[in-house]
């Protein structure tokens, strides 16, 4: 995004949002499906390994208080939305590499069709 605003010569302090300076550029859906594709696909890797710790760490179960305030999307919000599935369903499909593999083919081509942003 640093890039994007020194191309469109906007100042640091501009209040521009991400997704206007995407709009403008035309490079929405390419960035974010991008970004979407890892996103998932490290999700899958992750899931499968050993190290508990990395795993605990993505999905969100951490000690300790959380902030006041509004809860923050987390990372496995957006896997539960890109992919439509429940928490259960999701850990299911991992598991098996391949299907998982298509899974994520299937959220990134439905993202191109809808528009949808990550």
């Amino acid at each position: 995004m640093w890039f994007y605003r020194r191309l469109l010569r906007i100042s640091w302090r501009g209040r521009r949002t991400d997704q206007s300076i995407l709009e403008e550029l035309n490079e929405e859906s390419k960035l974010l499906n991008y970004i979407k594709k890892r996103k998932l696909t490290f999700f899958g890797h992750t899931c499968r390994s050993k190290c508990t710790l990395m795993k605990n760490i993505l999905q969100g179960r951490m000690e300790g208080k959380r902030q006041r305030g509004r809860p923050r999307i987390n990372y496995f919000d957006n896997i539960k939305s890109w992919t439509q599935m429940t928490t259960r369903e999701i850990y299911d499909v991992i598991l098996e590499r391949d299907v998982w593999r298509q899974m994520v083919h299937e959220a990134v081509r439905a993202a191109n069709v809808l528009g949808n942003d990550a």
